[in-house]
């Protein structure tokens, strides 16, 4: 039984909303305690300040009925009592009013003091008593505590009620939020262990515009991005094992050609190796991108000025485009200095201009496009499909691969640097030719 008990327990003390709740619950109880032992403290002090200054008065009054008709009908109300120790002139022994006081009280020093009474019936009481001595006579004036203790009691017994109930009707408005909120962590971590087995269609279903909220969308939002990746990384190896078939298979039948005829052919090794290097130029580029990706290549972010960086992308570029029998120009603006990584940008900038060298004709423009914000290639060459321009931008995807040259992995390279960017892709098809570049944010 002892064991079970444990286990429930443990169970719910697990939970995070439970302990906050009874964190709450405990961190009430201790401020309520805290304002009540306060409370009782100023309450006490304040009808302590009263009653003194009733004695004050009460002693003043009696000091100079005394002295002037040396009367006994000194007492003032019912709660109040006094007591005369004259001098030994005309006088013997004590003058009291109302209750007896004790023996003692004669040492007390002058001033406030806390002290028992007993009453004309016989019963004692709590007083507080004024002690002053006068012309040699000692005048005592005392109060009856017994109506200020009943009220403390009183105010005692409505603060521990109000706190009984209080506590419970809070208690049960956070068991009832804790639990709620633990209701919603509860499905948050049902839909995390879907996930974990590879259900990544699972999404979390919060109503509200809490914490709780956000967290459950940007998982919902890191789960469609993951199951993204996940298709890409299907369709991508689905592409590699294509696109790696073709030249394998042909390096496989040119070295059995070799052992079978049992001539060294030069042309035919060089066709071997150029067929290796092709599979490895592949691999390193998919490398390439992945580490453009995951952002281990984000280490040389500077502020630049895309005007003056234009001007040495075209110094670089310009005479090999024009080499190659393309015109060219550039239009540079000015404008605030971009943060980027220099060395990735020339890489998407080279691979602009492979894919518009590609494409275009000869005689025909390949211009640039640089600032404030953007930097565009422009080219006069047969553009992309709309239907085509989405799928350009992904690894090994070629619109004709009969007649196209490369790897088909120059844009996805070019959409990964944008990425890390954060900046946009842009393609666009226009009367002369296709635009492509990128757009900082």
């Amino acid at each position: 039984m002892f064991i079970h008990l444990k286990k429930i327990f443990r169970k719910y003390w697990s939970m995070s909303a439970i302990r906050q709740a009874f964190i709450l619950i405990s961190i009430y109880s201790v401020v309520f305690i805290f304002c009540w032992v306060i409370s009782n403290f100023f309450i006490e002090k304040k009808i302590i300040e009263n009653i003194d200054r009733d004695l004050s008065y009460d002693l003043e009054g009696i000091s100079l009925l005394w002295q002037s008709q040396k009367t006994l009908a000194l007492r003032p109300s019912q709660d109040s009592y006094y007591m005369i120790i004259p001098n030994s002139q005309g006088y013997q022994g004590r003058i009291a009013e109302g209750a007896i006081f004790p023996g003692n009280i004669i040492f007390f020093p002058e001033g406030y003091h806390s002290t028992s009474l007993i009453a004309e019936n016989g019963t004692s009481f709590r007083a507080r008593t004024l002690i002053r001595n006068r012309d040699d006579n000692i005048y005592i004036a005392a109060k009856s505590l017994e109506t200020q203790i009943q009220i403390r009691k009183t105010i005692n017994e409505i603060f521990f009620f109000s706190a009984i109930f209080s506590l419970i009707l809070i208690s049960l408005v956070i068991i009832v939020v804790a639990r709620n909120t633990q209701i919603r962590i509860s499905k948050i971590e049902t839909s995390l262990n879907f996930i974990k087995s590879g259900r990544l269609k699972t999404r979390i279903k919060l109503d509200g515009d809490d914490d709780l909220v956000k967290v459950s969308n940007s998982i919902n939002q890191t789960t469609q991005q993951l199951e993204n990746l996940m298709g890409q990384f299907k369709n991508q190896s689905a592409n590699i094992a294509h696109d790696l078939k073709t030249p394998l298979t042909n390096l496989r039948l040119s070295l059995e050609k070799k052992i079978n005829t049992k001539k060294i052919n030069q042309k035919q090794i060089r066709d071997s190796i150029h067929q290796i290097d092709e599979i490895i130029n592949i691999f390193d580029t998919i490398i390439k991108i992945a580490k453009i990706q995951s952002g281990s290549e984000r280490k040389k972010f500077s502020k630049v000025n895309l005007k003056e960086f234009g001007k040495e992308i075209f110094e670089t570029y310009g005479p090999v485009i024009e080499d190659k029998g393309f015109k060219t120009s550039i239009n540079s603006i000015s404008g605030n200095k971009i943060k980027m990584d220099k060395n990735l940008i020339f890489i998407l900038i080279t691979n602009l201009i492979q894919n518009a060298l590609k494409f275009s004709k000869k005689g025909t423009k390949i211009a640039f496009d640089f600032g404030p914000d953007k930097i565009l290639i422009k080219d006069q060459g047969p553009g992309i499909p709309n239907n085509q321009k989405n799928k350009v931008i992904k690894p090994l995807y070629q619109i004709n691969k009969m007649k196209e040259d490369g790897l088909g992995l120059g844009l996805a390279m070019v959409k990964a640097i944008c990425e890390i960017h954060k900046a946009d892709l842009i393609i666009k098809n226009n009367s002369t030719g296709l635009i492509m570049g990128i757009k900082f944010k």
